[in-house]
């Protein structure tokens, strides 16, 4: 657990309307996770509760029945096939899974974030200056220079156990066929600009792993926007990609509402419940997220379109800087995606009264199609909202 978290974006060359102080957030994303002890965990939990794990066994294919489901799995080591049976399936293979793909029709990503980036092993053993990386202070979001190649690259970086670092390159990127987000890329950039990030010799830090991938993210209107079940069949985490990739993503959804979720599944199960249509309703939508998928809009550079180098910079600027302004626990409460109707709406009336032509910014990147799309997300958060002030 580290001390502080920073969020600053590069301010050189915007205007001092667009310029922010740091915003730390001391209590965001300030916890790591050692996942094979995790994993370690849950797996001896799974079996107590009279489970089994088959490591190394590949999805084949999954077969619905009236009153149960099979699936058909391949063992990588032997090459022998398996087949399962049971009242349900929950799918957990994240966004690259083949069931997902099947139960979203061919509806593309609206958006990823290709990402990129390494653990490196912390102290003087792994090359590293305590001087350029303090390991109790880490970065939840940092840029340091303006678009590049149809690019706003944002930092982060995350302290661990024994001095050890994480850190990620990413961009928030629009789905097109002519801008295909090439991760290899990404890895030339990460190489190169990661020593004007943090002062470094590339050749003595001590790599430990490579941390790479695309974040996957949805504009959901409402609550069924997204199809994540069929009988007997339900979608969680990233298959499900729900949310817009903010913060969280789906796998943070996911985790949010895990005792939502399981509490959900329980019913279903017990009452037999396990149609398309109960099943759908086991999902970690959260109107108050849905909402902020405009945010992401205008963190991309739209394909085929130049805008002026600071212009993200200037944007991420002006909001976080309102945060900034505000107390801490405000900032908490935006970033950790609690937001209420009554913040977001305040929060974003003040940032359009001290810079109006943010909104023409945002007008200007989503487009005229998009933003009336965003009206009716807008509109379901503020019914949600109602309701649950109701009930």
């Amino acid at each position: 657990e580290y001390e502080d978290g920073f969020n600053k974006f590069f301010d050189a060359n915007n205007p001092d309307i667009c310029r922010s102080k740091v915003l730390h957030t001391p209590e965001v994303l300030n916890i790591a996770i050692k996942s094979d002890r995790l994993l370690q965990l849950c797996g001896e939990k799974l079996r107590a509760a009279g489970g089994e794990i088959w490591d190394r066994t590949d999805f084949v294919k999954g077969s619905i029945f009236d009153d149960r489901a099979v699936v058909d799995l391949v063992d990588l080591t032997t090459g022998v096939s398996k087949q399962i049976d049971g009242r349900m399936v929950v799918d957990a293979m994240g966004t690259a899974s083949p069931i997902a793909w099947q139960m979203s029709g061919g509806r593309p990503f609206n958006s990823v974030c290709p990402t990129v980036g390494a653990v490196i092993e912390g102290g003087a053993a792994g090359g590293i200056d305590p001087t350029v990386w303090d390991a109790r202070f880490g970065d939840v979001l940092n840029s340091h220079g303006d678009i590049s190649r149809g690019r706003q690259l944002i930092w982060e970086l995350f302290p661990t156990e024994n001095g050890d670092l994480t850190f990620y390159l990413f961009h928030y990127h629009e789905i097109h066929p002519d801008n295909p987000g090439s991760l290899l890329e990404m890895y030339e950039d990460f190489f190169t600009i990661l020593p004007e990030y943090r002062r470094c010799n590339l050749e003595t830090l001590r790599w430990k792993k490579a941390t790479f991938g695309y974040i996957p993210g949805y504009f959901s209107q409402g609550s069924q926007d997204r199809t994540v079940a069929f009988d007997r069949l339900l979608a969680i985490g990233d298959a499900a990609s729900l949310q817009s990739p903010l913060v969280f993503t789906g796998f943070g959804s996911l985790v949010r509402n895990t005792d939502r979720l399981a509490r959900m599944l329980d019913t279903a199960l017990t009452h037999d419940l396990l149609t398309a249509e109960h099943l759908g309703l086991v999902r970690a939508y959260q109107s108050n997220v849905a909402v902020t998928w405009l945010f992401s809009k205008g963190m991309m550079v739209p394909t085929h379109r130049t805008l002026s180098p600071e212009r993200i910079n200037a944007m991420l600027n002006i909001f976080f800087g309102l945060l900034a302004d505000e107390p801490p626990e405000v900032a908490n409460t935006f970033i950790k995606d609690r937001t209420s109707w009554l913040l977001f709406n305040r929060l974003a009336l003040t940032a359009a009264w001290r810079t109006p032509i943010l909104l023409w910014w945002i007008l200007d990147m989503a487009g005229p199609i998009a933003l009336l799309r965003w009206v009716g997300t807008y509109l379901n958060f503020t019914w949600q909202s109602f309701i649950g002030l109701l009930f």
